[in-house]
């Protein structure tokens, strides 16, 4: 990708990878440091509950398996978040961002994009998260509601112009079958060169959608 591409990129992905980084090489707390840092404390357990919830699924982990993990008590995750299903909500919310991916030149949107989704490949994801709650219909709801809300909506006010929500929901769709077939449920074919060139062909696609509008 071009260098003012790698660049956006390099940014969020950077800031990422330094929050999964604190959490997994966090030093265990002892009674006396515990929520001593507010911000870090919340950052721990929102850490714990995505690494959880992406691998075991939300109706499987329970609050205290996150205040463990996060090395805290449990009532500090219903202080923060209220509720199992308020750190369900932070957990998904803090992944589901549109902004990395419309924040740069619009003609390399398709190219920001895939950049962006490959290294979702290596982090727990929102989509992890989502398809493992899906036997929750609480959970499920809330999430069709979150996508819409975060991803669906600002991308269609950023594409403006004739059939933005549609145009929207096609690029998340075509954004969801790629994550699903890479990290959620990985296609054994898609290795090596092959996924190389869906790569590409999924940049192009994106793009085309982005400049449909245009184009008319």
């Amino acid at each position: 990708a071009p260098a003012f591409v790698y660049n956006c990129v390099q940014m969020w992905t950077d800031d990422c990878k330094r929050s999964m980084q604190r959490y997994m090489a966090r030093p265990k707390p002892t009674n006396g440091t515990i929520a001593r840092d507010a911000v870090r404390t919340r950052e721990n357990i929102l850490g714990a509950a995505q690494h959880l919830f992406a691998r075991k699924g939300y109706t499987t982990v329970g609050v205290r398996e996150v205040a463990a993990e996060a090395g805290v008590n449990s009532t500090l995750i219903r202080r923060y978040f209220g509720s199992k299903e308020g750190l369900f909500r932070a957990a998904v919310e803090d992944f589901l961002q549109v902004e990395p991916f419309t924040d740069g030149p619009r003609a390399e949107f398709g190219e920001r994009a895939v950049a962006l989704l490959k290294y979702g490949e290596e982090i727990p994801s929102a989509l992890a998260m989502m398809m493992h709650a899906t036997a929750d219909p609480e959970a499920r709801a809330l999430c069709s509601a979150l996508m819409h809300a975060r991803i669906d909506q600002p991308l269609a006010d950023w594409l403006g112009g004739e059939n933005a929500m549609a145009r929207a929901a096609q690029i998340n769709l075509l954004w969801i079958g790629y994550m699903a077939a890479r990290q959620v449920l990985p296609l054994p074919a898609l290795a090596g060169e092959v996924v190389d060139e869906t790569r590409h062909w999924l940049a192009l696609t994106i793009q085309a959608l982005v400049d449909a509008d245009d184009l008319k």
